[in-house]
């Protein structure tokens, strides 16, 4: 394409060749804006003849030249040099005379030729140097155009043929051509070395060939592209090897040549690069983007667009973060980090002084949780305790950072689920009959789609022909004309798969046209029916809304028009048979998001895809004879079932915290193996850790539930004074029996109370009370039943007053301990204690689930 760079920002392209037409003579801008690109077609009035591989130049923003280039009428003959003049302002072109001259002396003006170069120099002349006509003649001749006369000069050339090379003007008025291909005097063609350098100077009108020096030379190549930097650089991108289209290589490599010290650079390049290409169009947006579109390698016509940074030396993609081109820290941000360290630091050791007190208490009190040598265990025991702790909590966070490492960095998989269905929604499927005429709509040669099921329900009516004028596929085969038909039919359209009263279980379609091409093709692509791309391309309103972003419908659009979608799509040669069968799936991809590592109530995006499977079979030569069609196909459900393929995680956090729980209880065992059971406390780290009002709280909540009283506390103080060993002066050992019988009450009574408190639940104990209880009224209701014995004390059934003996069931006091006991010095006879036996229920008391029988107990004197 011939591409000029029009306001600094917009790249202006001319012709070129696509996939179906190898002259075209559209015209595109490309405006680069601060984020991406615009696309636009411009308008043109009396356009030339499709070209390729013509130059252009902007002599000024209202006025572009096309110059030379093949047409398919110049292609093969040699002709006047041609030129064309674009005016941006009134949208026309307009031709030169000379374009229909007759060539008589070569000297004097130019043969039309391609693969030259054209350059302006913004002083009204526009200099072109080489070439070559049909890749059988090279030229060697150099002329300027004055724009102002429309008049060619002959200069002095280097007299070396040459073509498919770049001529880029300095700032000085020097001409530098670099690359291509030259011929040499034997007639051999090679490419140009670029260890040196063809430079015209447009002043003194002289050729000098200039040797460079590099640190690393790039590769010879040919028809690559080249722009000229503000401070005199050449960057140079992609070509070829300039070899037949059999053995040619492709570049991408990106390589600079510094005009003032003549020396070449191939930078190593970060970023996605362009694929391999040449005859790429290319130009210097805003100063410092190298912008590459288009080009070919061999079959491959691209159509992309690629930036490279050329002050941050990367390939990018998009220019969000490419405003700067700065490497490290700079002085004012390092000095901001540098008080901002000394600060925290300040802060630091303030906080450590002002709340010292906090910080030795805490210090203590893990000294004391981690220290914790049992009596009369020695210290070593203790030591190798505490460096078996650490080794095994180190080998617990060692497999704690591995197992998240691995929940983070999990891959997904997809999970396959199938249920049965009896019915089954059909895909839209798109038809497109290639190298078919069309016909009026009256004419049976006219290309169509009709369709039925295999129970005779007629679907045609869901088939409508596609306009071509909007966007046109283009198939490789090229075989003549384009038509394409959809088939969409409405949600409630649905297969069966039984028979009886419903569409049917099938969709078969005939294809329609002149069966007397020899030269044709039908293309069947299949879409999910939200999925779809031609809804939107097509603006076809009725039916589900396409869920494919804008993006992902121009991929599309893209892949269509280089004819590389591959899924789902499938050729049928005419005059044969074709099944297809077709699986719909509710497929469910993870987003990325944090809360998809956890494990459960994933985010995810669902989205309909569709699975199918091809068969044709080979084109039967007598098809004509029994039918008027091209052929048919038969789609149909590869199975009745819905599928939904989910994708997961492999390792999520929850499946982590089983693994890490297995492994912390591991060496949890491990440690009690080797250094023996520890109890733990019946308080958490919120009790043993509270502070302030919540400590307070606790412990007026011990004080005020369990009185203490002087026969001190169990596990704490010693039963007696005798055993203590901070009290070993006392004498007065000796104390009256029932004094040391009630300590003893107390301390029990306490120690009970504390042990159901936060120990051990009583619901066993009470379960046995109520049990018994039960046994004796059963007993003394069968001793009454019986009737043989009177009752009494010397009998052989408890008289009523084992049950009066009986503990009562009454639910102890909060204040128990207070009331049973007042002190040491307030003393009960023990027969006062003879029927004070209570059960200590409290609020956590469980009650048995024995079921009691309760009778009145039996009176003496009473009758039975």
């Amino acid at each position: 394409m011939a591409t000029v760079t029009r306001n600094g920002n917009s790249l202006v392209m001319f012709g070129g060749e696509n996939s179906t037409n190898s002259y075209t003579n559209d015209l595109y801008q490309l405006t680069q804006t601060s984020k991406s690109f615009n696309w636009q077609i411009l308008e043109q009035n009396n356009p030339p003849p499709g070209t390729w591989y013509g130059q252009a130049v902007l002599t000024n923003n209202d006025n572009m030249y096309l110059l030379g280039g093949a047409t398919n009428a110049t292609h093969t003959q040699l002709s006047a040099f041609q030129n064309y003049q674009f005016s941006f302002e009134s949208k026309t072109w307009t031709a030169s005379p000379n374009n229909s001259l007759v060539m008589t002396n070569t000297t004097q003006f130019p043969y039309n030729r391609m693969q030259h170069t054209a350059t302006y120099d913004n002083q009204n002349s526009i200099y072109i140097y080489g070439g070559a006509f049909n890749g059988s003649i090279l030229f060697s001749d150099f002329f300027y155009l004055d724009i102002t006369t429309q008049q060619y000069t002959s200069l002095p050339t280097t007299g070396i043929p040459q073509y498919g090379h770049t001529a880029s003007l300095l700032s000085n008025g020097k001409l530098v051509i670099i690359g291509g291909v030259v011929e040499e005097p034997n007639g051999n063609r090679v490419l140009k070395s670029m260890s040196s350098v063809y430079v015209f100077d447009t002043k003194s009108r002289t050729w000098e060939n200039v040797n460079v020096t590099s640190p690393g030379l790039p590769s010879s190549r040919a028809s690559h592209s080249a722009i000229v930097t503000s401070d005199d650089r050449i960057i140079i991108f992609g070509g070829d090897s300039g070899s037949d289209e059999r053995n040619r290589m492709y570049l991408n490599a990106i390589a600079i040549l510094d005009t003032k010290a003549w020396t070449w650079t191939v930078p190593s390049v970060p970023g996605i690069p362009p694929s391999r290409r040449s005859y790429a169009s290319a130009g210097l947006l805003n100063g410092n983007y190298l912008t590459v579109a288009f080009g070919t390698a061999r079959n491959i016509l691209f159509n992309d667009v690629n930036v490279y940074d050329i002050g941050g030396n990367k390939w990018i993609q998009s220019f969000d973060s490419n405003d700067k081109h700065r490497s490290g820290l700079s002085g004012g941000i390092i000095a901001g980090i540098t008080v901002a360290c000394v600060a925290l630091l300040v802060i630091i050791l303030f906080l450590l002084w002002k709340f010292q007190r906090y910080f030795r208490w805490t210090l203590s009190r893990l000294h004391r949780d981690i220290w914790k040598p049992r009596t009369g265990e020695p210290v070593w025991a203790e030591t190798t305790r505490i460096i078996f702790q650490v080794i095994l909590f180190f080998v617990f966070i060692v497999f704690l950072v591995f197992v998240l490492n691995q929940a983070i960095s999990s891959p997904n998989i997809t999970q396959k689920i199938e249920e049965p269905t009896g019915t089954v929604q059909v895909p839209d499927v798109r038809f497109c009959l290639d190298g078919y005429p069309t016909y009026p709509s009256t004419d049976f040669r006219s290309p169509g789609v009709t369709c039925q099921t295999d129970n005779g329900y007629s679907c045609t009516q869901f088939i409508r022909p596609l306009n071509m004028s909007v966007f046109q596929p283009t198939f490789a085969d090229s075989f003549g004309s384009v038509t394409c038909f959809l088939f969409r039919s409405p949600t409630e359209f649905i297969l069966t798969s039984t028979s009886g009263q419903n569409n049917g279980s099938r969709l078969l379609f005939n294809f329609w046209g002149d069966q007397t091409i020899e030269y044709g093709g039908i293309h069947v692509s299949i879409y999910p029916k939200k999925m779809n791309p031609n809804t939107a391309v097509y603006n076809i309103l009725d039916g589900p809304t396409t869920l494919m972003q804008p993006d992902a419908v121009s991929n599309w659009l893209n892949n269509e028009i280089s004819d590389i979608q591959a899924t789902n799509v499938f050729d049928i040669q005419p005059f044969s048979y074709s099944s297809l069968s077709y699986t719909l799936v509710d497929h469910t991809y993870l987003q990325s998001v944090g809360w998809n590592y956890v494990g459960f109530s994933s985010i995810s995006n669902s989205t309909p895809e569709v699975v199918s499977t091809f068969r044709q079979e080979a084109p039967n030569p007598r098809y004509t004879i029994g039918h008027s069609d091209l052929g048919f196909i038969a789609i149909f459900p590869e199975a009745f079932v819905d599928t939904i393929e989910r994708e997961v995680k492999m390792y999520t956090l929850v499946n982590a915290l089983g693994f890490v729980g297995g492994i912390f209880g591991l060496l949890i065992a491990i440690q009690a193996w080797l250094f023996g059971f520890r109890p733990r406390s019946p308080w958490g780290a919120i009790h043993r850790w509270s502070t302030g009002d919540m400590k307070r709280s606790l412990l007026s909540g011990l004080r005020s539930k369990f009185k203490i009283t002087e026969s001190g506390i169990p596990l704490v103080h010693p039963v007696h004074h005798r055993f203590s060993v901070t009290d070993l002066n006392r004498e007065d050992f000796d104390e009256p029996e029932i004094q040391r019988i009630h300590r003893v009450e107390e301390r029990m009574q306490m120690l009970e109370t504390l042990f159901k408190a936060y120990y051990v639940d009583d619901e066993v104990f009470r379960s046995l009370d109520d049990a018994n209880r039960a046994g004796e009224i059963i007993r003394i209701n069968n001793a009454r039943a019986g009737g043989s014995h009177g009752i009494s004390d010397s009998g052989d059934f408890p008289p009523s007053s084992v049950l009066a003996d009986l503990p009562r069931n009454e639910k102890m006091m909060d204040d128990e301990m207070s009331t049973f006991t007042s002190g040491m010095g307030k003393l009960h006879h023990p027969d006062s204690f003879q029927n004070e036996f209570s059960r200590h229920d409290t609020d956590q008391s469980e009650s048995s689930n024995i079921l009691l029988t309760h009778t009145t107990p039996h009176q003496h004197n009473t009758a039975t």
